[in-house]
This record gives C-alpha cells, sequence and structure tokens, in this order.
C-alpha cells in the first residue's frame, strides 16, 4: 500500500512563503481551504464521467437533488432551502427530474394541499448506482493512504461535521433570538 508523506506544520510553514507572520495553524487552515475545494472538484469529476454513461444525462446540480431526496420526501420549500436557490428555480429542477421520470410528486397524507417530492423507483436505483461508483473510486484514491491516515481522516471529517452542525443550531437560536427581539422592539 503508498502512504503519502506526513508534513508537519512545520514542513508547511516552511513551504509557504507567500504567508508571512502566520502562525503554523493558520497556515495548515490556509492550506485545507485551498485543497478543500480542489479535492472536490476531483471528486466530482470523477462523478461526472460516470454521469455521462448514464442513459439518464443529469447535471450535478440535478444529481445534488437526487442525492438530497435519498430516503426522504421534501416540500419543494424545503428543497429550494436545502438547495439555496428560489422555489422557482428548484421547480425548474425538479420539472426535469420528474419528466425523466426519476422524481415523483406525491400528496402529502396529512396536508391533500402539500406536495411532497420524492425518488422514483428508477431514480433511487440511479442513485444507489453513482453513490457505489463513487465510493469505489474514493476507494481508489484512499489507496494512497495508510488505514491509520485513514481512520484519522474519518475522524476528523467527523469532527468537523459535527462542528458544521453545532454551527448552524448556534445561528439559528441566534436568528430565532433576534427575530423574538425585533417582535419586542416593534411592540
Amino acid at each position: 500500500m503508498m502512504t503519502i508523506a506526513q508534513t508537519t506544520p512545520r514542513q508547511v510553514s516552511e513551504e509557504t512563503s507567500c504567508a508571512p507572520g502566520l502562525s503554523p495553524r493558520e497556515v495548515l487552515v490556509d492550506r485545507c481551504c485551498e485543497l478543500q475545494p480542489q479535492m472536490q472538484r476531483r471528486f466530482s469529476a470523477l462523478l461526472q464521467r460516470e454521469l455521462h454513461d448514464e442513459p439518464h444525462a443529469v447535471t450535478g446540480h440535478q444529481l445534488s437533488v437526487l442525492t438530497y431526496l435519498r430516503g426522504q420526501s421534501v416540500t419543494m420549500r424545503e428543497l429550494a432551502k436545502e438547495l439555496d436557490v428560489g422555489e422557482s428555480a428548484a421547480t425548474a429542477v425538479v420539472d426535469r427530474l420528474v419528466r425523466q421520470e426519476l422524481v415523483v410528486r406525491r400528496d402529502d397524507p396529512t396536508d391533500r394541499r402539500v406536495v411532497r417530492l420524492a425518488l422514483s423507483d428508477t431514480g433511487e436505483a440511479l442513485v444507489t448506482k453513482l453513490h457505489k461508483t463513487a465510493c469505489q473510486r474514493a476507494a481508489s484514491l484512499l489507496m494512497a493512504l495508510s488505514d491509520d491516515q485513514l481512520a484519522q481522516l474519518v475522524t476528523t471529517m467527523e469532527a468537523l461535521e459535527a462542528a458544521a452542525i453545532a454551527s448552524e443550531a448556534l445561528a439559528s437560536c441566534d436568528s430565532a433570538a433576534q427575530d423574538n427581539a425585533c417582535e419586542e422592539q416593534t411592540r
């Protein structure tokens, strides 16, 4: 198994000439911010190649919708919020996916005014296949890491996910508190 040489903060600091006066931690954070989008592009490129071979041609944006819908049904408003787009933009994407028979619209059993979006059987099969392919491709890239490095990467990613969830919850609480304060001021 091939392993990647570990880089210490000192090595990164010495290699980074464009960041004078930064602490070793700041240099590492900066490097992480540089690497994250590069790695995301590489992983996305692997998936895009697979998408071109599919009979259902879907874009990366459509794949985001399909992946988000996996295992759940949501309203258009919830989907638009997740995608950080307006409801009309989300509707346009969903309309194309419905025409391709990858997504279905269903009545909400608790409120017939609400329409829920879910994967069709075909959409579920496509997402499952693409997920499996993505995992296989990622596994080939992750062969560069030792078992210990891979375990450390997973632990680090889980810690970052937990921090992101906590940050979102705090921001939500702050937003709710501000809304309440604004309501109180207008009374």
